[in-house]
This record gives structure tokens, sequence and C-alpha cells, in this order.
């Protein structure tokens, strides 16, 4: 800004001379550099500006330090203000019972972004509206038999999630369910064929989970994986398939294809039965 205002000072004193030199009639005076000078100033003053409304929009450290505070209410290490993914964060590391969590906390809007822990443990659990053993009960409800192996509580895409492992006839995978409203959000695919030996309770469950009517899919015909990779590609223009995984999101049985290509990996869903792209991650 100092540099702004000494230039457009700069411009205000030559420009007076130009106006005695215009005057005079001197030939000297070269008028196309005078307001080259005056546009540079004007541009500059107008970045300036810009910068500090920039500067101004964004939340302080304290400030993110505080939000990072009501996930974990833990001892400050560390914050700094970094750019992830195109996204200005500030990434707030908190000491809680000798435990470091990595909280990243978006600058202007102050949501919190991502959480790099197991939040089991914490304040956090406390304010969860379904606890870790509800959570359980309702992950385990979806077949008929299982146990599980492992929890943590997290977040993805900006909610709270309990992250159960569930075995069943010696295969794992993972059941996201809500913390806040108990819904199931995601069974793995190596689960799947399992979900349709619990029963009534396992409809009950998954219907409850989403009972919208696109998506009963009652005796509808799923799409193959090769469609399904042929329709992501389509849908991204280059690359190839690194992975492709049939999931449950949502409610909704879908084709979660990886793509690599340009250096880039994109998640590409693909609903199991429209063939319908439903969302896709960069």
């Amino acid at each position: 800004m100092k540099k702004a205002i000494l230039s457009i000072a700069a411009v205000t004193v030559i420009g007076g001379t130009s106006a005695y030199a215009l005057s005079g009639n001197d030939a000297g005076v070269n008028t196309a550099e005078l307001n080259n000078a005056a546009d540079t100033a004007q541009s500059e003053s107008e970045t300036g500006a810009a910068d500090a409304e920039e500067t101004e929009e964004q939340i302080s450290e304290e400030e993110a330090v505080a939000i990072a505070k009501t996930v974990v209410d833990g001892t400050l290490d560390e914050v700094e203000l970094d750019t992830e993914d195109g996204l200005l964060i500030y990434e707030v590391e908190l000491d809680y019972q000798g435990e470091d969590y990595d909280i990243d906390v978006d600058a202007h809007t102050g949501e919190i972004v991502k959480v790099d822990d197991d939040l089991l443990g914490t304040s956090a659990e406390e304010e969860m509206n379904v606890s870790l053993q509800e959570a359980e009960e309702i992950a385990l409800s979806a077949f008929s038999s299982g146990k599980i192996d492992d929890r943590e509580l997290e977040t993805k895409n900006g909610r709270f999630v309990y992250e159960l492992e569930v075995e069943i006839h010696d295969e794992d995978g993972d059941v996201y369910v809500d913390a806040q409203t108990g819904k199931i959000l995601h069974i793995e695919s190596d689960l799947m064929p399992y979900t349709k030996e619990a029963g009534s309770s396992t409809e009950n469950s998954l219907n409850e989970a989403d009972s919208s009517p696109e998506n009963q899919e009652g005796n509808k015909e799923q799409i193959t994986p090769a469609e399904a990779k042929e329709i992501a590609l389509a849908h991204i223009g280059n690359g190839y398939v690194d992975d492709i995984e049939l999931e449950r999101e949502n409610g909704s049985l879908m084709y979660e294809v990886e793509i690599e290509g340009n250096g880039d990996d994109v998640d590409v869903y693909v609903d199991a039965y429209s063939g319908e792209v439903v969302h896709v991650d960069h």
C-alpha cells in the first residue's frame, strides 16, 4: 500500500510538471510516459485495495484456533496458513492428552475442513447425537452375523462419521455411520454380498437410511463394471481406470471408478442401476 501511495504522489508531482510544461509548449515532455505512469499507479492502488479486502475477509489465527478447539479442546502446538487443493486453510495442531490432532479450518468461512485423527476419547465424541455403542448396533443390524474389529470417529465431507470395521465370514470392510443421525452412509463392496443375509432387519435399516423413490432399487437390472468404466471415462474425457468398487453411498448403490490421468486421480461415482454420473471428486 505504501508503494501505491508513493507512486500516486510521484504522479501528482510529475502531473503538475506536465501541466506547466504543456502550457509552456515544452517539446521535451513525453505525455505517453506520463499516462503510463498514471495507469501503473492506478493499477497498483487497485491491487492493494483488493489485497486489503481479501485480508479482511479472512478469519484470524486466533479465530481458527478457537474453532479447532470446539472439536478437540487441547493445547495449541502450532498453527499455519496454507493452501490445500486450492483452498486457503489454517492447519491447527492441538495436543490433547498426549495425542496430536491436526485440524484444517477454512480461512475464509471458518468451517472445519478435515480432522486427520481418530476423535474417539476426545471432547468431540461427547457432542455426538449417536453414541459409539449405538453406531455399532446400527452397523451390525445390516448383517445377520459379524463383529466389530475396529472403530474410529472421524470427519468426511464436513460431517462426523463412525468408521466401523466389520468382519463377516473372514471378510472385512468398513461401514460408515453418521454420528449425528445414525444413518448408514456407506458399506464397502467386500461386505455388500452379506447384507442380504440380514433379512427384514437389514431391509428396514437400509430403507430407513434412504427411502426416497429414486433409491428403491427393487428388481432393476444392474449395469456391469465394464459399463461403469466406459461411462466414467466418457465423462472425464481422458485417462485410465485405476480401480473400481461397488459400494453403497447415501443409500444408493453405485460404482466408485478411480481414474488417473495427467498426474491427477479423479473418483467418478456412477449409479449402479441408471448409469448416471452422480458426482465427481477431484
